[in-house]
């Protein structure tokens, strides 16, 4: 009788490392297609984010929306309406009347603005703000009522981009577990672009351009590395802003 060879215990073990090698590069090489598909998302968003701005500036002079503006029943975002007293709420338990804001009847028009889906909404390290919010994008504030036509170069001065925030100071965040959490302005002293595309932030100009920026060395929010939160210009700097 012949005797049929079997696989020796060595010949197993390493068929059974090249099998998991090739599920582990099969797995990075998925993680970077879900990533890039995710930095495109947020850019299609911010792209209509950019569209329903210019819309609102044909339709006002040319003049840029307030980031925020003081009314009778609150204060005025350019997001939405955070309504004060009975209408309020505590930290993360807030609702706003997004039907109140600036730019929710362009935004109606392009069809939507997407919620960025690289914001850890749902992580351990998240802290809410508001329930809803501004999609995980932050504003320029020095286009506050600022005439778009006096832009000298519009493809240089950021409109929207990427934003975050470290919060130390409001519970369940305290300086001993920084938290991260929706931040909605950027400007020349905070630490609030958030690098959550492979290290790189979708930025949005005034043109109607999206580009990814890295941070810029020396300025990364270091209560809270992991959650990628710094600048793209030095702290001071107004390039890129006006």
């Amino acid at each position: 009788m012949k005797t049929r060879r079997a696989f020796t215990l060595l010949e197993l073990l390493v068929t059974l490392s090249v099998i998991a090698l090739l599920v582990a590069v099969l797995l990075a090489a998925l993680g970077r297609i879900r990533s890039v598909a995710q930095q495109a998302h947020c850019a299609n968003s911010l792209r209509q984010l950019g569209a329903a701005t210019h819309l609102y500036l044909a339709d006002h002079e040319q003049r840029f929306f307030a980031y925020v503006q003081g009314t009778p029943d609150g204060p005025l975002w350019y997001f939405g309406l955070e309504p004060t007293g009975a209408g309020g709420g505590a930290e993360g338990s807030r609702v706003l009347d997004q039907t109140k804001a600036p730019l929710y009847p362009y935004v109606r028009q392009v069809g939507g603005i997407a919620v960025c889906p690289s914001f850890p909404y749902g992580s351990a390290l998240w802290k809410a703000k508001f329930k809803g919010a501004s999609w995980g994008y932050g504003y320029n504030t020095f286009l506050s009522n600022v005439n778009s036509l006096t832009l000298a170069s519009p493809s240089r001065v950021i409109l929207f981009g990427d934003c975050a925030q470290v919060n130390t100071f409001q519970p369940p965040a305290s300086p001993k577990h920084p938290m991260i959490e929706e931040f909605y302005m950027i400007e020349h002293t905070f630490k609030t672009i958030h690098f959550r595309h492979g290290a790189s932030a979708n930025l949005l100009f005034a043109d109607g351009h999206v580009e990814p920026r890295t941070v810029c060395p020396g300025t990364e929010d270091r209560r809270l590395p992991e959650a990628a939160i710094g600048r793209v210009t030095p702290v001071g700097s107004t390039d890129l802003l006006k």
